[in-house]
C-alpha cells in the first residue's frame, strides 16, 4: 500500500477548499500535477506550513485569483497548503481546514452596468435614459467553499 500525505487545495475559480492525498514516495512531482503548473513558488503559510503556488500564475485573461492574508501579492491558480518548511519531504498540515481557510480570499473581477441617469450626451451621441452607458469593475471577494473528507 502506498503511503499517502493530505494537502489541502484551494481553487480560486470555483473557491472550493479541500483535503486531497499525495503519494509520498513520489517527492514533490504530485504538488505540479496537481496543481497544474511547470514552475512552483513556495510561500511561508506559517512556522509549520508552506503553500505552493504557480509561480506563472498571474497572467493576462485571469478570471480569478486568491488574497492570502499578510502577503503583498494576489496568488493566482491553484493554491497547496501542506505541513513542513517548504522542503522536502512535506507532511500533512497540522491546521484543521476551516482555520486555514480563513486566512484566504478568493476573488473575481466583476462587470456591472452602468445605466443613463438622464439623457446623456457623449462622444458617440445621445445616449437615452436607462440605456447602457457603460460597465464599472470591481473585484468580488468570497471565503472558500470547504468540502471536507476528499482526501
Amino acid at each position: 500500500m502506498m503511503r499517502v500525505n493530505t494537502a489541502y487545495l484551494l481553487d480560486p475559480e470555483t473557491t472550493i477548499f479541500k483535503p486531497v492525498e499525495l503519494p509520498v514516495s513520489m517527492g514533490i512531482r504530485p504538488i505540479y500535477d496537481l496543481i497544474g503548473c511547470r514552475l512552483l513558488e513556495v510561500v511561508r503559510f506559517d512556522e509549520r506550513h508552506t503553500l505552493f503556488v504557480d509561480e506563472e500564475g498571474l497572467k493576462e485573461g485571469l478570471t480569478a485569483f486568491a488574497v492570502f492574508d499578510g502577503y503583498p501579492q494576489a496568488l493566482a491558480g491553484k493554491i497547496a497548503l501542506v505541513g513542513g518548511d517548504g522542503r522536502e519531504p512535506y507532511t500533512s498540515p497540522l491546521i484543521s481546514l476551516e482555520d486555514a481557510a480563513q486566512y484566504f480570499k478568493c476573488c473575481r473581477p466583476v462587470l456591472d452596468p452602468v445605466f443613463a441617469k438622464a439623457d446623456e450626451i457623449s462622444a458617440g451621441g445621445i445616449i437615452i435614459a436607462g440605456a447602457l452607458a457603460g460597465l464599472q469593475c470591481r473585484i468580488e471577494r468570497r471565503a472558500p467553499t470547504l468540502v471536507e473528507g476528499e482526501a
